[in-house]
């Protein structure tokens, strides 16, 4: 792997994401599972990506139903804009929403 890439590139070595991608390249990957393999190589792409973005911070506190008293957390920032890159990243909308 290249270490000539720009700072703000991320490079996933994240174990399910790379069984995955070994699964979508296989030539025996029916078009129902790439499909699934796309929508779960998004999510967890998203997740690693919205990780370093977003931040939590405390808003108060709630009940739960049986009485106990638990603190509540907001996400920083609240609206996220998610514009995919052509085809392949139209393809991978549903895994990040």
């Amino acid at each position: 792997m290249s270490t000539n890439l720009p700072p703000n590139v991320h490079v996933s070595k994240h174990p399910l994401l790379r069984a995955k991608l070994s699964l979508l390249r296989s030539s025996s990957t029916s078009a129902r599972d790439t499909k699934a393999l796309i929508n779960d190589i998004a999510t967890i792409l998203a997740v690693e990506a919205l990780a370093i973005g977003l931040d939590a911070e405390a808003e108060g506190t709630d009940t739960s139903p049986l009485g106990y008293e638990y603190p509540v957390e907001k996400v920083v920032p609240q609206r996220i804009s998610v514009m995919p890159i052509l085809r392949s990243g139209l393809a991978m909308v549903d895994g990040k929403l």
